[in-house]
């Protein structure tokens, strides 16, 4: 597990732990966003992972105004697990935060589909920032022009573009991203 993922995760760990203790349904919503967006970036299994779970949460907060008490114990012990750099018990912890999850709300199969989408979506517009356009980043990353510009609506990105890339700073950022 990369360093920088490890710590992220187990700050936000703390984070959700404190967050759900409070029924603060709009922290936890921020906290889903974050972590997905460190998702988009690492691509890795555990902040895809954590992602889900935190989306998860959020949702079913919103729904039902409760976490069940174990959801939270699970929580505390995956984060200990992960502080203590005790990642197989901390990913046997993120299998049972998953698993309990999956029991609480049937729609857990939306909920990795969602996180998987805006992180493909968020490393999309990271792609079309550093001067891709619309059309080839889409094609690129299999979604479509309207999903990317739907996002990028609601980001500064457009509103910073002041200097032209060249092609080949394009290709070699892009090169870089996919280790061509």
């Amino acid at each position: 597990m990369d360093e920088k993922v490890r710590k992220d995760i187990i700050v936000l760990l703390d984070d959700v732990v404190k967050t759900l203790e409070k029924k603060d349904v709009l922290g936890l919503q921020e906290l889903s966003n974050h972590i997905i967006h460190s998702a988009s970036i690492f691509q890795d299994e555990y902040s895809i992972s954590t992602a889900v779970i935190v989306f998860a949460l959020s949702k079913i907060i919103q729904r039902k105004s409760f976490i069940d008490i174990r959801i939270i114990t699970l929580l505390r012990k995956a984060n200990h697990h992960l502080k203590k750099y005790q990642i197989n018990k901390y990913t046997n912890d993120i299998r049972k935060l998953i698993t309990h999850i999956s029991r609480t709300d049937s729609k857990l199969d939306l909920y990795i589909q969602h996180v998987m989408d805006e992180a493909h979506v968020k490393k999309a517009s990271k792609i079309y920032e550093h001067g891709i356009s619309l059309g080839q980043t889409a094609q690129l990353l299999g979604i479509s022009q309207w999903e990317l510009m739907k996002y990028i609506g609601h980001t500064k990105i457009t509103e910073g573009v002041t200097e032209k890339v060249s092609v080949r700073t394009r290709l070699k950022y892009v090169d870089e991203l996919f280790g061509l």
